[in-house]
């Protein structure tokens, strides 16, 4: 008498597993791929003579985007305006920045924090939060700064600007540690030293 195979009651439980796993796979690879071709895509549409550099504004709010490149420009500040974190990233690998300006009011942009602290930790974040929290958080990650709500006082950006690039302190110690801003670091400049006195 013939005997037929008589598959195990869970082989189809292990299959769909498995199928389920590179399925994932898949949709990482060609997430990581499209990743990888946005430095391209970016010299297709813009190219690089477009970029304007120094600082780069990470937001999808139009408003936003007004407010703080106005503000750049009076400072004598170019700005390129990626809205997503991927594109970010793209642009960090064509262009030189000095700073970033992160919209996390919605979006966490681990990435990139992740990405300027492996590969270029010279670069200044200053992050848009909802609320002191989630700016103390940005902090530990490796933010210089942070301003609470996209209805922030352009005065503390300002600050956080000269504080940052023209005066090169490596971090806000005010915020830091838990205090507000009070423009001290630049009404009556303090070095980094100066700070590490007061500790």
């Amino acid at each position: 008498m013939r005997k037929f195979f008589k598959p195990l009651p869970d082989l189809d439980e292990r299959i769909d597993r498995v199928e389920g796993r590179m399925r994932r796979a898949r949709q990482s690879l060609e997430r990581q791929v499209d990743e990888a071709l946005i430095p391209l895509d970016i010299q297709e549409d813009f190219s690089i003579s477009e970029l304007e550099g120094d600082v780069m504004l990470v937001s999808r709010d139009d408003d936003l985007h007004d407010k703080v490149r106005n503000l750049l420009r009076s400072e004598g500040y170019g700005c390129d305006l990626p809205e997503r974190t991927s594109e970010a990233i793209g642009l960090l690998k064509l262009h030189k920045y000095r700073m970033i300006i992160a919209d996390c009011t919605r979006r966490s942009r681990s990435r990139l924090f992740e990405y300027v602290k492996r590969y270029q930790p010279y670069v200044k974040i200053i992050t848009i939060v909802p609320h002191n929290g989630r700016g103390r958080e940005a902090m530990r990650w490796g933010s210089y700064s942070f301003l609470v709500g996209r209805d922030f006082d352009p005065e503390q950006l300002r600050t956080c600007l000269i504080s940052s690039l023209k005066l090169k302190h490596h971090v806000c110690w005010l915020l830091a540690h838990g205090e507000r801003c009070n423009r001290s670091c630049v009404d009556s400049f303090q070095s980094d030293e100066d700070f590490g006195e007061i500790e």
